[in-house]
């Protein structure tokens, strides 16, 4: 009900149309799903096509590290997915029928096996998600290691990509990393953190034969140490979850993206596209990214 009413505001008042040309216009727009169903997926696509021009990261990159901000089109927007859901695989026709080449974030040490990802877990659930989170990385594993399901070991269903989905659907898409086994890098010691961020771009590009540049953060946490091991990598972009636009003057390594729901109608769509909802959402957790901005300049007002 409650978003039912917001996207009908949102059309009513046109909120969605004017956020669109004061920040979408010329400054690149990054939505992030997990795990989508095609129908869903089809709807958002088409929507977007509408409003928007499909771009991909590297151009993003190589318009920041140019400063040909104008090589990029009207209305950029970049599709990402996280984690490498082994459904991701059902989308591919999608990706070819709207011409849209999108960036999946793996996991290096997930995709491939029956590791679980640790949130989708019966023991996480029975634990506590957001619990664990706040533990140091050690206490995560072994509390999810001695409630039944040890997230370095294989599962009893696959729940990632295979490595042949992966390489075929290289055709479609880019590939960035997630992270090996995606951690919260800010319960990582130093080492584990550089090994979580390093290794899976060397264990994605050996596995796949192609470049992994870009990164994204597992949760979207992160600090200045995460960003410098990233920049140390060799990565040309790293993103969170920050809500947001980037202009030509945005921090590559700290992209703003917007959160979009996987089972979202397409009129909640248009609500959650504004980074109103998410930016909301942040700030009533305690969260400390700024509001909705095209770069890194003054926030918007208060919704």
């Amino acid at each position: 009900m409650k978003q039912a009413i917001a996207a009908g505001i949102v059309r009513w008042t046109g909120v969605g149309a004017l956020f669109r040309n004061l920040f979408a216009r010329r400054n690149v727009t990054i939505v992030v799903y997990h795990d989508p169903d095609p129908e869903v997926m089809r709807a958002h696509l088409a929507w977007y096509a509408e409003r928007y021009s499909f771009t991909t990261l590297d151009a993003v990159a190589d318009a920041l590290e140019s400063g040909r901000w104008g090589d990029l089109p009207p209305y950029p927007l970049v599709v990402t997915f996280d984690d490498g859901h082994r459904n991701n695989a059902r989308l591919e026709p999608l990706f070819k029928e709207f011409g849209v080449r999108p960036t999946i974030y793996l996991c290096s040490r997930v995709v491939g096996t029956a590791r679980p990802y640790w949130w989708k877990t019966a023991a996480a659930e029975r634990i506590g998600t957001e619990t664990l989170k706040r533990l140091p990385d050690p206490e995560r594993r072994r509390r999810l290691a001695e409630a039944g399901d040890d997230p370095d070991r294989d599962g009893a269903d696959r729940q990632s990509l295979t490595w042949d989905e992966v390489r075929h659907l290289a055709a479609v898409t880019d590939y960035g990393a997630h992270t090996r086994t995606h951690p919260i890098l800010l319960q990582c010691d130093d080492q584990r953190c550089a090994e979580e961020i390093a290794l899976c771009k060397t264990e994605l590009e050996e596995a796949t034969g192609l470049p992994c540049r870009h990164f994204a953060f597992p949760n979207g946490d992160f600090s200045d140490r995460e960003v410098a091991i990233i920049r140390q990598a060799g990565f040309r972009t790293a993103r969170t979850i920050d809500p947001g636009w980037n202009g030509p003057k945005a921090d590559p390594l700290r992209l703003h993206a917007v959160p979009i729901s996987d089972d979202a109608s397409v009129d909640w769509l248009s609500v959650q596209v504004t980074g109103i909802p998410a930016w909301l959402r942040k700030r009533k957790n305690g969260g400390v990214a700024p509001a909705p901005t095209p770069t890194h300049g003054d926030p918007l007002p208060a919704a």
